[in-house]
């Protein structure tokens, strides 16, 4: 075959390649979806990720299912998703143990974050707020810090496992406040409530939508909010940075990714289902704790390589663990 033949061939391939990956998102859902959830059912992953599929159901004509696949510190449902084929029917509801499990994991993950994984859309984010059980003698976080101190590593505080933003949340604390409580990592936020609440672990850096109700019911108390601002649902409950701990910001995002090689045109089709889910009135009222982003494929994938950087040098430098 001569050059003149083979540039025709990879003509025709090129122009057969250009229409059929329009038709591919054309023709794009045509069975159910699977939206894995690194966690147990109940924390705020979870109730994000059902209100989300919930209304994309309703929009794309099949059924997004979420399938709640947690262990590993979220690494079970990510090396799934990693592996699956990439075609647009498995996708992961992530949040920041996305960023933490490089660093965490160095050389011992079977994937590559940035390569078998692509971004879709950054969701939502939201606050989280220190909160304790009554038993705990500690109404402000002056009291918090002072008795953390005077009894080094009784209070122990719980998180949805090691490396999560609850953990991480707690890490940065003790680093800048020089105290040092003893980590209790379960296996998701919602494993986490009974033992709160039962007043068998003392604290947790929780996500809003999981204990906003409980601190109105008097049931958990709020010491300090973890971003610099107030958060609007807590208008009265003070963030730590105020309070003396400048530099002090740490909050949930949320966002879903697909298996890497997946179809452009499939990855702006899932984006922009999520961005309209977004925008409807009924989901923005479901997620009044919950900060609501949407962003691009692109955008998501910037704050991905920025947030893996942030969170590597608070692990560097407090010595956090998978253990």
């Amino acid at each position: 075959m001569n050059a003149i033949a083979i540039r025709r061939l990879l003509l025709c391939m090129l122009t057969a390649c250009a229409f059929a990956l329009p038709a591919i998102a054309q023709d794009y859902p045509v069975k159910p979806i699977r939206m894995l959830v690194p966690f147990t059912p109940g924390g705020g992953t979870d109730i994000l990720a059902h209100i989300v599929a919930g209304k994309m159901s309703e929009s794309m004509g099949q059924q997004v299912i979420v399938e709640n696949k947690p262990g590993a510190n979220t690494l079970v449902a990510s090396e799934v998703v990693a592996k699956a084929a990439p075609d647009g029917y498995t996708l992961l509801m992530q949040t920041n143990n996305l960023a933490s499990n490089p660093t965490l994991y160095q050389g011992k993950m079977t994937f590559d974050t940035l390569k078998d994984l692509v971004p879709v859309a950054l969701v939502a984010g939201n606050p989280h707020v220190l909160v304790v059980h009554p038993s705990v003698p500690a109404k402000n976080l002056k009291e918090f810090i002072a008795l953390a101190k005077a009894k080094p590593k009784t209070i122990t505080f719980a998180s949805a496992g090691s490396g999560t933003v609850n953990h991480l949340s707690g890490e940065l604390l003790s680093m800048l406040s020089g105290i040092e409580m003893v980590h209790v990592p379960y296996k998701g936020s919602g494993s986490v409530m009974p033992d709160l609440l039962g007043g068998h672990v003392n604290a947790l850096f929780a996500a809003m939508p999981t204990v906003t109700q409980h601190i109105r019911d008097g049931k958990l108390r709020a010491i300090a909010v973890t971003t610099p601002r107030r958060f609007r649902g807590l208008p009265d409950v003070p963030t730590i940075v105020e309070l003396g701990y400048p530099g002090y910001d740490f909050s949930s995002w949320f966002g879903v990714l697909a298996p890497g090689g997946t179809p452009q045109p499939i990855i702006a089709k899932l984006n922009a289902e999520i961005v309209k889910a977004l925008k409807d009135p009924a989901v923005q009222q479901k997620l009044d704790n919950y900060e609501i982003f949407g962003s691009t494929p692109e955008e998501f994938g910037t704050f991905i390589r920025n947030e893996i950087d942030k969170t590597a040098k608070i692990i560097k430098t407090s010595g956090a663990t998978i253990d």
